[in-house]
């Protein structure tokens, strides 16, 4: 099996285990799996799927501990410093 047909092959099996209500180990051996490949082909699959975010609201705020209200429009620029801040490289 050339490595697209093995793409296609664990797409379509993550696929059809993300719309089941089963564990992956149930998942996999029903389906006479590995579950330690389909965790690889599964974290290898979902660093290249493209994640979708609704647009950000110029007007919604993000509440952090303390009553403080941070406009979104704010997160660019001060996630980094959180960050930094949290990681204690200050």
């Amino acid at each position: 099996m050339n490595t697209q047909n093995k793409t296609d092959f664990w797409q379509e099996h993550i696929s059809d285990w993300n719309s089941s209500d089963i564990s992956q180990t149930a998942y996999c051996q029903h389906h006479q799996q590995k579950l330690s490949t389909f965790t690889y082909w599964r974290n290898k699959q979902s660093k290249r799927l493209p994640i979708s975010l609704p647009a950000l609201q110029a007007s919604w705020e993000l509440a952090i501990p303390g009553d403080i209200q941070l406009p979104v429009s704010a997160l660019e620029h001060t996630l980094p410093l959180f960050w930094r801040l949290l990681r204690g490289q200050h």
